[in-house]
């Protein structure tokens, strides 16, 4: 199997980047699931934020005893629905449903949000949305048997920029609108496939290679009547504004970055970057690089995704059982 994890310092160029070796290094295995197995009770077509009369929605796939009953106090992981920042109607639980999170008594919500709109729908409403929601569930978290203080925010491509959002610190305000302010809408966890991490390094660097959705979700679009620096240039104020990046320091939450060496629609060095400014702010977190992928969220064979993904997040849940990042 061709993958590995990153462990080296980001070098100068795109060249040493993908060119770099990375270590191997092997990852504990996952805890095992419980001696209990729980049921699944759900909860479709959740409520979360009303929007100019419209309703943006979540499912939720909770844990329960024998008896029926909710399991209580459990972990919650949130799987976000987007792909080029569009959505539709909430999901299936995603990746956390097909590891059977539920039945090892995790509860886990799946979340959609606005779909970008040229001109209308753009920045910053899907990170609204998705903070919106994490929010919903912190403040109903006692109805739902849900852990307010164990959350963990998954996505992939514009749902791992999404997700990465969530890691945002909490004494960032400017993305909380609506209601319920005041639960925090910062996850204790991370997990990125693929994010456009740093947007403005991209649009400066290739502007030209930068996925449309980029440039109208930055409140741009994408042309070829002009060159594609000139056409970047005004969005690069929106590109760090909207950028986890550019918000991480100490606080930022746990990370964990997975990303395909031959993905050339969010290329890799989006990910090295993240993950190096993570790393200088001191922030637990791992990159795990695929050789053999690209743009995809099948990023690793499934049984190895999932022992990286639950290794990260379980040791993440156990320092933070009794306080909230």
């Amino acid at each position: 199997m061709n993958w590995k994890r990153w462990s080296g310092r980001l070098t100068a160029t795109l060249t040493a980047i993908f060119g770099a070796a990375v270590l191997a290094a092997s990852v504990a295995s996952a805890q095992e699931a419980t001696a209990e197995t729980f049921g699944t009770k759900e909860v479709k077509d959740v409520v979360y934020k009303v929007v100019d009369g419209r309703e943006i929605k979540l499912n939720l796939f909770l844990p329960t005893k024998a008896d029926g009953s909710l399991a209580g106090n459990a972990p919650l992981l949130i799987d976000i629905v987007s792909g080029g920042w569009a959505s539709g109607a909430p999901g299936d639980g995603g990746f956390w449903r097909a590891c059977g999170a539920v039945e090892r008594g995790y509860a886990v919500a799946s979340v959609s949000h606005r779909s970008l709109e040229p001109g209308k729908l753009v920045f910053p409403a899907q990170i609204e949305d998705v903070k919106a929601a994490v929010r919903f569930l912190r403040a109903n978290a006692t109805e739902y048997g849900i852990d307010p203080n164990r959350v963990a925010a998954f996505g992939a491509s514009s749902g791992g920029h999404l997700a990465s959002m969530l890691g945002v610190p909490n004494k960032v305000k400017m993305f909380d609108v609506g209601e319920n302010l005041d639960q925090s809408s910062q996850v204790q966890v991370v997990v990125d496939l693929c994010c456009s991490a740093d947007m403005a390094f991209y649009l400066e660097t290739a502007p030209e290679q930068t996925p449309d959705p980029i440039y109208v979700a930055l409140g741009g679009a994408k042309t070829n009547d002009k060159p594609f620096a000139e056409q970047a240039a005004p969005l690069m104020k929106n590109a760090r504004l909207y950028s986890p990046i550019t918000y991480v320091d100490a606080d930022y939450s746990p990370t964990l970055i997975l990303q395909g060496v031959l993905d050339r629609l969010i290329v890799p060095s989006q990910s090295c970057l993240f993950y190096e400014a993570l790393k200088r702010a001191g922030v637990r977190t791992e990159l795990w690089l695929d050789n053999e992928v690209g743009h995809t969220a099948s990023i690793f064979p499934f049984e190895k995704r999932k022992q990286i993904v639950f290794d990260f997040v379980e040791k993440t849940f156990g320092k933070t059982q009794t306080s909230e990042k």
